[in-house]
């Protein structure tokens, strides 16, 4: 009796490690969408360089029109990815994986790890 109640407890534990996992999944769901796109890569690797640019710099660089530019910006900075200031009449975006989204992408490796390290994962 005491082996299955120690073996149900492993099975619980194991499963409230996949729903924790599930969950930091589900919340760097717009960090994945944003950082999925090649497109998006690319004006990142762009930020990597230039540290701060413009949209007409980021168009200069892209084959891209300004409105599908400006678009992808967006989804980078909602994403937490880049952050943007403006200066009397320009927006200059930087790139901006601050504590937040590396937080989030360590903590879903972290809890990953767990999961992966769980002895009950050899019950299954």
């Amino acid at each position: 009796m005491k082996d299955f109640q120690m073996d149900h407890a492993s099975e619980n534990d194991l499963l409230a490690k996949k729903e924790a996992l599930i969950r930091e999944i589900r919340l760097s769901t717009d960090i994945f969408k944003a950082m999925a796109d090649p497109v998006r890569q690319d004006i990142l690797m762009m930020f990597m360089v230039a540290k701060r640019m413009n949209v007409a710099e980021v168009v200069e660089q892209s084959p891209l029109s300004r409105p599908a530019i400006s678009h992808h910006l967006k989804i980078l900075k909602q994403a937490g990815l880049l952050s943007s200031t403006k200066e009397k009449t320009e927006v200059f975006y930087t790139l901006s994986m601050g504590d937040s989204v590396i937080k989030q992408l360590k903590k879903i490796v972290q809890v990953a790890e767990e999961l992966m390290d769980d002895p009950a994962k050899t019950l299954e």
